[in-house]
């Protein structure tokens, strides 16, 4: 009779381990490792290449209007240009606005005669319009690098007010003179980089370096100025 009880007992326990749950897997919750920290150096992006302004021959485009305008350009993007602008009887305030990196042209008053580029600034914004302010009838002229005087080598040049001028080759150095006490701007460009190497407001006699392809720009407005290349 024990024996049968025993049995019996075991038997159970058979039963209840071959029916107890066995793990699927199913429904776990299994948490992702942490990566291994990497030791790889990041990619080295190259800078985006910046356009450079070129100088380069196109035709030349003349407007004429009188008072306020905005003036469509068909000037090639990327072609340095160069404006020419008479106002001979404007008397009130003028300025020459554009689209583009160099954004003012002209900002004076009264009757006005002179010459500013444009499209010369490294990865600049090219310009496509002009808006002109004006209280008279006025003429724009743009021309590319062969409409600008050029000086000659030891020759002094004087002028009066905004002008740019075309440096000869082989030059490397430029001498300017002004008695103006007004605001006065001296840029050079040389081998496509700009520097600002005159920013007075008093009379200035000085000298600072050219070389390669070389123009300088005058801001003088209404300034008499003198100009030598050597």
């Amino acid at each position: 009779m024990r024996r049968t009880r025993l049995a019996a007992v075991c038997a159970a326990v058979a039963l209840t381990a071959s029916c107890s749950l066995q793990p699927t897997g199913i429904g776990a919750i299994v948490r992702p490792r942490p990566a291994a920290p990497s030791h790889a150096p990041a990619p080295v992006l190259p800078p985006p290449e910046l356009e450079e302004p070129r100088f380069a021959e196109a035709p030349t485009e003349t407007h004429q209007g009188k008072g306020n305008a905005t003036v469509p350009l068909t000037w090639p993007s990327g072609v340095a240009g160069f404006l020419k602008f008479d106002c001979p009887k404007c008397d009130g305030h003028l300025a020459v606005k554009t689209d583009g990196t160099e954004s003012l042209l002209v900002n004076a008053s009264d009757p006005y005669h002179g010459t500013a580029w444009f499209n010369v600034s490294l990865g600049g914004k090219w310009v496509h319009k002009l808006d002109i302010t004006a209280d008279a009838a006025w003429t724009a002229t743009i021309t590319d690098y062969r409409g600008l005087p050029s000086v000659e080598p030891g020759k002094p040049h004087s002028a009066h007010g905004d002008a740019v001028l075309a440096i000869p080759p082989g030059m490397t150095r430029g001498k300017f003179t002004t008695n103006s006490r007004g605001h006065t701007g001296v840029w050079t460009l040389c081998d496509g980089r700009l520097d600002l190497v005159v920013n007075q407001l008093i009379p200035y006699d000085g000298e600072f370096p050219l070389h390669g392809q070389a123009f300088v720009a005058v801001e003088a407005y209404d300034g008499d100025w003198t100009f030598t290349a050597s």
